[in-house]
């Protein structure tokens, strides 16, 4: 059963140049994986096909309810939600229940509860089976990370919905929550869409679809499978390519070569006409006769040569033109050698004991613990925008917090102006050379912050921290989300040869290990 058709859509961006062209996708009672490099349009065309957003040319036909988990979660998404108990629609149950508990004969309060007698017990095993609080009238707005993505994705998993869209649904999920995640797609009954980077996630596909600046392309089921074929198409079209220029080659060699006999055969004309040794009417008559073979020659090696052009051009246009990126941290002056110094530190949220610490200069700290323990919360804290709720924190050098929502950009300033005022110790023209190497080159420098995937942000949410005026501690929560492949890779590249100090929190124990952590701080223990 077609549960979505999507037909020729096209998106352009700000300044003109489209996005996409011409995409066109139909879904079924499947899961569809959509792959492709941050930027490609992925998160854009989810929006296309839940309806968040129209398309500039085209048209999506939806044959079904259609449950959407944008990649990105604005604070009025969050506040919509309130407390998990009415973001569930139990709040009016729960509080019939409670009411009759005290004594309540209402008969509106018996309607409201039903047949519900055990849900607060229910309930509670619910939340515990997502790892959530076990309090249903906690805020949302105070849940993790990943326990607000755990309920979002709850909440679409149980709705009635019959195709779900799901942007990067595994960001910020711990190991357990990726599996809970993994077995939810797998018992799921209708279609969905599953954008992510995620290869374990990526094995629940029953496709895969790549998005790039050719359009879509639909491969296999397997992700190793995908990648295998993607690098012999590669491998191909390099060898095409090579072919269609050594062709070129070969044509200017053969019209050099005619040339140049064409031009020994005039030469040996002229001499004997100046000697006199043939009769010009024969000599005529083979100049005519040379220059009309010249011209028909150079008439089919043109042709030759335009049609071998041409498909060096549809060669190339297969290729993808997005330049290897390049990223570095920067290395500003060492203030101090001990950074920072965290005595019998007590948190506000989480189910963090006491902590005491120290970071010198160069210790690159891995923050690990599993949803709700309080990872966030310490970063917070650490900063100086949470409270300290008992210890003392004593900050010898500056620190520098990327967080999960990038709350440090302007989303209606462009990209340009945006780290002019982040990065002030550095002039216009250095700015837009960083920009580049994260490949913002030219006219996109001047895009608006709003325009750009998630993926997009966090390359330069990450090159905002890493280039402050004096070297202190980065503070990075989940710099991984929302990046490919390649993207991971150069971040972890960068950290890897970071001189300064780092604490990470990230649930990829792989991208951990690449970016040369040199210790663990264990927030589950």
């Amino acid at each position: 059963m077609t549960l979505l058709q999507a037909q020729s859509l096209t998106v352009f961006l700000p300044h003109g140049e489209p996005l996409f062209s011409d995409v066109s996708l139909t879904l079924d009672r499947e899961t569809t994986a959509l792959v492709g490099r941050n930027g490609s349009g992925k998160s854009v065309l989810a929006a296309l096909l839940s309806g968040a957003r129209q398309p500039d040319e085209g048209r999506v036909i939806r044959h079904s309810n259609i449950a959407y988990l944008p990649q990105l979660t604005v604070q009025s998404d969050l506040s919509a939600l309130s407390s998990v108990a009415q973001a569930l629609g139990v709040d009016g149950c729960l509080q019939a229940l409670q009411r009759i508990a005290a004594g309540s004969c209402d008969t509106a309060d018996f309607e409201a509860v039903g047949d519900q007698w055990d849900l607060p017990a229910a309930l509670s095993r619910q939340l515990a089976e997502l790892g959530l609080p076990s309090d249903p009238g906690q805020s949302c707005t105070s849940l993790s990370g990943g326990e607000l993505t755990r309920l979002r994705l709850w909440l679409c998993f149980r709705s009635d919905a019959e195709l779900l869209i799901l942007d990067e649904p595994s960001n910020h999920l711990d190991r357990h929550g990726r599996e809970w995640l993994s077995q939810q797609i797998t018992c799921f009954q209708g279609g969905i869409l599953l954008i992510s980077h995620d290869q374990s996630l990526l094995k629940n596909a029953d496709r895969i679809v790549e998005l790039s600046h050719t359009g879509l392309a639909c491969y296999g089921t397997d992700f190793v499978q995908y990648r295998q074929q993607k690098h012999h198409e590669s491998q191909l079209l390099a060898t095409r390519l090579s072919k269609a220029k050594q062709q070129i080659s070969a044509i200017n060699r053969q019209h050099q070569r005619s040339e140049e006999k064409a031009q020994r055969r005039a030469a040996a004309g002229k001499r004997d006409r100046h000697t006199g040794s043939q009769s010009t009417l024969l000599l005529d008559y083979q100049k005519n006769a040379a220059e009309s073979a010249a011209s028909s020659r150079k008439h089919q090696q043109h042709q030759q040569l335009e049609h071998a052009r041409q498909q060096l051009k549809l060669l190339q246009e297969k290729v993808d033109t997005a330049k290897p990126l390049s990223f570095s941290t920067n290395s500003a002056n060492k203030r101090s050698a001990r950074l920072l110094t965290i005595t019998e530190l007590g948190l506000h949220r989480g189910q963090l004991p006491a902590i005491s610490r120290t970071v010198w200069y160069g210790d690159k700290i891995h923050l690990r613990g599993s949803n709700g323990t309080g990872k966030s919360t310490l970063l917070k804290t650490l900063l100086g925008d949470m409270p300290v709720k008992s210890g003392e924190i004593h900050r010898h050098g500056p620190l520098c917090y990327l967080e999960q929502h990038f709350s440090l950009f302007d989303l209606q300033a462009s990209l340009i102006d945006n780290l002019t005022r982040l990065c002030s110790a550095y002039t216009a023209a250095e700015l837009r050379t960083l920009a580049a190497c994260m490949g913002f080159r030219r006219e996109r420098a001047g895009q608006q912050m709003s325009t750009l995937s998630g993926g997009e942000r966090m390359r330069l949410a990450m090159l905002v921290v890493s280039h402050q005026q004096q070297e202190g501690v980065l503070l990075l929560d989940e710099p991984d989300n929302h990046l490919d492949l390649d993207g991971k890779s150069m971040m972890a590249q960068a950290l890897s040869e970071h001189k300064g100090s780092f604490i990470l929190v990230s649930h990829d124990q792989d991208f951990v290990d690449a970016c040369g952590v040199s210790q663990h701080w264990d927030l589950s223990r």
